[in-house]
């Protein structure tokens, strides 16, 4: 077989999974790159289903939806608000209610190995001056596996998983210390395989490397705005969207397009 289609050959091995990837490094990097580019997408429509935002669709999760934040604002447990554009909508969470469901409920098959996670959001009253996690997942012993939390000591936002080999760690993103106001902001996380980049209202705060994280069980617990070293209080803070994206290619460039943020303009206080 001539070279030329021996390597047409390989690299359609190499796309469909009918060979190891060890055999397609002999090919090219290139083909590496390619073909665990189509696993990871292969895992993204496996594991996410279709949602949108207007026109958008995309895979993901609804967090907000899995919460059932707007039939809790029906039934008047929290308050209705408006969001930080003139036709957004948002919510008031806050102690009047747990904010913990079964992760298995919130994520059926799991969460693919790389996503990126979306929320606007804006502190409210004492809750500038406390660290909280905005979105944590606990196993069935209550342990973190995942976390997004904003720790006001150090001013900064900090991303902890479990690696696969070293445990617990915690990677902190310090410059973004004007998340602690009482203005909307965009929080934007992309968590790939070996690193973690971090936007607030559309802008790069920076990225770091991070060890290959360890796969989250579902038999736990997912929570959102619970005050650190007491996870049964739930902070004060509003909400107007907090997601999920599956599809972390796409995620970068829609999400500002797609998540209305307005930080310029400081909101009348709700409380």
């Amino acid at each position: 077989m001539g070279g030329a289609k021996r390597n047409i050959l390989l690299y359609s091995l190499c796309c469909c999974y009918m060979i190891p990837q060890s055999v397609c490094t002999g090919l090219h990097s290139q083909t590496v790159r390619i073909s665990s580019q189509v696993g990871i997408h292969l895992e993204q429509q496996s594991t996410c289903p279709q949602i949108s935002t207007g026109d958008y669709h995309f895979p993901g999760f609804y967090i907000m939806s899995q919460f059932h934040i707007a039939e809790l604002a029906r039934r008047d447990t929290i308050k209705r608000l408006l969001g930080p554009s003139p036709h957004a909508v948002a919510y008031q969470l806050g102690p009047a209610f747990s904010f913990r469901i079964n992760s298995r409920s919130a994520h059926p098959l799991g969460l693919p190995e790389e996503f990126a996670f979306v929320a606007v959001l804006r502190m409210t009253g004492s809750t500038v001056d406390r660290s909280w996690s905005v979105w944590q997942t606990q196993d069935v012993n209550g342990d973190e596996q995942l976390a997004v939390r904003l720790n006001w000591e150090s001013k900064s936002l900090e991303f902890s998983f479990t690696a696969q080999n070293t445990g617990r760690q915690t990677v902190a993103f310090s410059q973004p210390g004007f998340l602690f106001s009482h203005l909307w902001h965009s929080v934007f996380l992309e968590i790939k395989w070996g690193s973690v980049a971090l936007l607030v209202d559309c802008v790069t705060v920076g990225s770091r490397d991070m060890p290959p994280r360890q796969e989250i069980t579902l038999d736990g617990f997912r929570l959102i705005g619970k005050l650190k070293g007491d996870l049964v209080v739930t902070v004060l803070f509003e909400l107007q969207s907090m997601l999920i994206h599956c599809d972390v290619t796409g995620a970068r460039a829609e999400a500002c397009n797609h998540l209305p943020v307005m930080t310029s303009v400081r909101m009348k206080e709700t409380h």
